[in-house]
């Protein structure tokens, strides 16, 4: 790939001038098949087409009649401006602004990455947001904009002085202390997980500061499914009883449940479970959060007596996290085909932490999978009898030793992986996860 020297020089523009030249050249450069708009720090915004054989960057420096202008506002204001020219749909166009403050809000550059389907042209683009390492903030960041990316550890609880309505939830406080103190270790160990897994992974870097910065201590309110109590270090306890809290949080969400437009509360929160029996696998959902009398993201931790490698943990925790951080309103998602591309993008994300971290062994399940995918012409009616017994010890000790139940599980995410390579394309491969779906 080649880039102009020229084009990348550094230009001075204001907002309409950068929506207007952004617009006319990407109608101009048809044959592009990735748009990317980058916060590249000191409030320069770089954008690049990339076509066959070659790339155009041009970086813009965006003022107004004050001074600097703030870049993310510009790059969000070109996301709009794009649209119909891509174009993007209605989803993608509402989920730009959410995936790229959600980036920003871990301290990264937020990198907004557009695809044109290879299938089926004319029909919308692709869109996703990366995280860069860097420091995104400027002085010319707007008061929606300028947040830095918190320093503390949500984890990091003092339990001596608990909210009011959690105590209720105790027989004593010092059976709280203990049950909480047992929650958090659950907590910080499947965290501890996701984090050597997304070590050195740049596609993981964002889920794990998510996980980090994002995510405070859930408890669940017993016989109240789908009700918690939140805690976090930076908010003081509260002293109202737990029934007026309910009573609060009732009152805050419409009748009937929240419409389309009713996002979830910024931050999320871990579950820890102990004592859930057979269960082994972390799980995404909504909640509704009667601290903050909002819905809420979760991220239910189980304690089984026989768990997880730690690696797979850190695996299906970062999936669970990333899957969290796509979802921003409280009501399910339509499953139309964005719904569908995203479930494909989010396999794709478990795919490639996999190849990184489980390595040949993994790579070569993926490859018997594919050999036999192109033998039988066809979804294979025993998948399970495809990897031998050299394939499978090897599988295993890339983890450090698996028990059966979950030598299975990363074996069916080989072969699932191995039928996006025969597919080729994302679209044809959400196509084949919606089939699955029935």
């Amino acid at each position: 790939m080649t880039t102009g020297a020229t084009e990348a020089d550094l230009r001075v523009v204001t907002e309409r001038a950068f929506l207007d030249e952004l617009t006319s050249v990407t109608r101009e450069r048809g044959a592009t098949e990735f748009l990317y708009l980058m916060a590249q720090g000191d409030g320069v915004i770089g954008v690049q087409w990339e076509q066959p054989g070659i790339d155009h960057l041009r970086r813009y420096r965006v003022r107004d009649s004050g001074g600097p202008a703030c870049p993310h506002c510009a790059i969000l204001a070109a996301v709009l401006a794009l649209a119909p020219v891509l174009p993007l749909d209605v989803l993608r166009t509402m989920r730009a602004r959410p995936q790229y403050e959600t980036v920003l809000r871990t301290g990264r550059l937020p990198h907004l990455a557009f695809a044109r389907p290879v299938r089926q042209p004319g029909t919308s683009w692709l869109g996703d947001c990366h995280a860069v390492p860097g420091d995104p903030h400027t002085e010319a960041d707007c008061a929606t904009h300028a947040v830095p990316a918190p320093s503390g550890d949500l984890l990091d609880l003092r339990l001596g002085t608990l909210p009011r309505a959690v105590r209720e939830l105790y027989p004593h406080d010092g059976a709280a202390t203990a049950d909480l103190q047992q929650r958090l270790q659950i907590a910080r160990d499947w965290r501890a997980d996701a984090q050597a897994v997304a070590s050195g992974i740049r596609e993981a870097e964002a889920t794990w500061a998510f996980l980090r910065n994002s995510c405070m201590l859930g408890v669940p309110v017993p016989g109240a499914a789908g009700l918690v109590l939140t805690l976090a270090p930076d908010r003081a306890p509260d002293d109202r009883p737990l029934a007026e809290l309910h009573t609060a949080a009732v009152r805050a969400l419409p009748a009937g449940g929240p419409p389309l437009a009713y996002q979830y509360q910024e931050r999320a929160c871990l579950v820890p479970e102990p004592g859930t029996g057979a269960q082994r696998m972390p799980s995404y959902g909504g909640a509704v959060d009667l601290t903050g009398a909002a819905p809420v993201r979760t991220l239910r931790l189980p304690a089984p007596r026989r768990p997880l490698s730690t690696t797979g943990r850190g695996v299906l925790l970062l999936y669970e996290a990333r899957h969290a951080m796509g979802r921003h309103h409280a009501s399910a998602p339509e499953r139309d085909s964005a719904y569908w591309e995203s479930e494909a993008a989010l396999n794709v994300f478990e795919f490639t932490l996999l190849e990184r971290v489980a390595g040949r062994p993994y790579q070569d399940a993926v490859a018997a999978y594919l050999q036999a995918l192109r033998r039988e012409g066809d979804l294979l009616a025993r998948p399970h009898k495809v990897l031998d017994r050299r394939r499978r010890k090897a599988l295993s000790a890339a983890f450090g030793g698996l028990d059966d139940e979950e030598l299975h599980l990363w074996a069916s995410v080989a072969y699932r992986n191995a039928i996006l390579v025969l597919l080729g394309d994302l679209q044809a491969f959400a196509a084949h996860l919606r089939r699955q779906a029935g």
